[in-house]
């Protein structure tokens, strides 16, 4: 259900919708907070998914710019995870923690997004991808047939900035016109850098890791923008 209802400042030019990708139409396994969380169990450290998640998504929502090796993403600062848990950072720890392979080689379209993205497109919609991701978003596109349903997409591997800056938004508004909303699955990076934007945003929250947020329109699934 809807948590709250916000309206942006702007009239949406025609009938378009941005969407994230990982997490909110493509899942991911692993997850990306997923390894880390796994590791910190096996080594009896007392943290849930949960917490893991909220120290992961907060502490990528303080970078703006891709690492130049790491085409579209950031580096995750591990030692800033681990502080954000409350473990301290022991070197080994980091880099054990380092090692772990956390971009996932498996993904599928979850059932509700494939239902949205259907319907969204029979009423006429345009739905633009905002992502921030590497060039592997074109094998995703094709193995997933994306493109029989998203008109366009911004990704920060070509824009040069990542989610939350408002930027990458902005970038496609200008490319595709005025949103009703943006929707992601991170309350730190797409409800946040949408509203820099100016754009309503709409948090994903399909593990209940928001269910604390107070304020934020948030739905369990995308059928309920339907």
């Amino acid at each position: 259900m809807r948590e709250h209802e916000n309206s942006a400042s702007k009239v949406p030019d025609k009938k378009v919708v941005f969407v994230d990708m990982g997490e909110t139409i493509v899942s991911f396994n692993p997850k990306f907070w997923q390894p880390i969380y796994w590791t910190l169990r096996e080594l009896r450290y007392d943290v849930t998914e949960r917490t893991v998640y909220r120290a992961v998504m907060r502490v990528l929502g303080e970078d703006h710019h891709p690492d130049p090796f790491i085409a579209g993403l950031s580096k995750l600062d591990i030692r800033k995870v681990l502080v954000s848990l409350g473990i301290v950072p022991r070197r080994d720890l980091v880099s054990h923690l380092e090692s772990k392979r956390l971009l996932a080689n498996e993904w599928t379209m979850f059932e509700d997004a494939r239902r949205f993205l259907e319907e969204k497109k029979k009423k006429g919609y345009d739905i633009i991808m905002v992502t921030n991701s590497t060039p592997d978003l074109k094998e995703i596109r094709e193995s997933l047939n994306l493109d029989n349903y998203i008109t366009g997409y911004v990704a920060s591997y070509e824009v040069g900035v990542l989610k939350p800056h408002p930027r990458i938004f902005r970038v496609a508004v200008d490319r595709y016109g005025y949103p009703e909303y943006h929707v992601g699955d991170v309350y730190e990076i797409d409800f946040i850098g949408a509203k820099r934007a100016g754009i309503r945003g709409i948090v994903l929250d399909r593990f209940s890791f928001y269910d604390d947020l107070k304020g934020v329109e948030r739905v369990r699934s995308l059928l309920e923008l339907l």
